[in-house]
């Protein structure tokens, strides 16, 4: 499954160790992922969400406010992806099994309910399902959650997956490097990419800025890739109680610019939300002539 981040071999497990050719080494820690993060790599010492957002986002997604987007990202992966086909690093002769991978999974959320979501959908033996956050604090409780899945700490700028090994690559609210995307899909695998449209959490923003700005519209289609489907979806949420009004707040980067007048306003009076997602699919295509 994983490339050794320093030299790109593969790495072979032997017991709780990951190692490469080259004697590179990696241990996996009790919770069941591996770290792959490199020196270089970091931009602080504990880079990524620290541990009050990633708690705060789990708490917030597992009371089901986003299950209406993790819904649709499954849908239109099986409408969009095929899991049908072997793809390079597979065994010969091995039956036919799809690699779905995470690039930014976070506490693993989106990742292990698409994998549910899309199991039953296709009827398939099982897709196998990998992910990578820079932020440790969130790869743990993801590893320790959900271990049917693989997990390592990573940059999502140096993947540390085989070439051409992933059959699709879902990317929700995270930054990614377009060649490492590029690099890691099969020849017609799918990028399926989420960011937010231009007014979603609208009511949130309004309680911080005195004018909010919209989110930016899509980038234009990278090359090597081709634009299959492109949609928003937009739906409402109820936050009943105080506690889901701050972790919703407290997930999101408006935290930190929020002063205490407007932060007690948020938690008292912010009882409706509306989400507004912008989801895009992107198929890579053979650049050989």
């Amino acid at each position: 499954m994983w490339i050794c981040p320093a030299c790109q071999s593969p790495l072979t497990l032997t017991e709780r160790t990951y190692k490469c050719i080259a004697g590179h080494t990696y241990d996996v820690a009790k919770e069941g992922y591996v770290n792959l993060l490199l020196a270089q790599h970091k931009r602080s010492k504990e880079p990524g969400d620290n541990k009050q957002m990633v708690n705060a986002r789990r708490s917030f997604l597992e009371q089901g406010h986003y299950q209406p987007l993790a819904q649709r990202m499954a849908e239109v992966l099986a409408q969009f992806a095929d899991f049908s086909r072997q793809v390079a690093v597979d065994k010969p002769g091995a039956e036919p099994m799809g690699n779905l991978f995470d690039a930014g999974c976070g506490e693993g959320y989106y990742l292990n309910r698409i994998l549910t979501e899309l199991n039953a959908a296709l009827n398939s033996p099982g897709i196998n399902g990998a992910g990578l956050d820079i932020s440790k604090i969130a790869v743990q409780k993801a590893a320790k959650k959900y271990p049917q899945s693989e997990f390592c700490v990573a940059s999502s700028f140096a993947i540390p997956v085989p070439s051409a090994s992933q059959h699709a690559v879902i990317q929700v609210f995270a930054p990614s490097s377009e060649q490492e995307v590029l690099r890691v899909l099969a020849e017609g695998g799918m990028w399926l990419q989420v960011n937010p449209a231009a007014e979603h959490l609208a009511e949130l923003k309004a309680c911080v800025y005195a004018a909010p700005a919209e989110h930016k519209p899509s980038p234009p289609v990278p090359d090597g890739f081709e634009l299959c489907h492109e949609e928003t979806l937009t739906f409402e949420f109820d936050l009943t109680e105080p506690e889901m009004r701050m972790n919703l707040l407290m997930m999101t980067p408006y935290y930190w610019s929020t002063s205490v007048e407007n932060t007690q306003g948020i938690k008292a009076f912010l009882t409706k939300v509306s989400a507004h997602f912008s989801l895009r699919m992107l198929r890579k295509i053979n650049l050989v002539a």
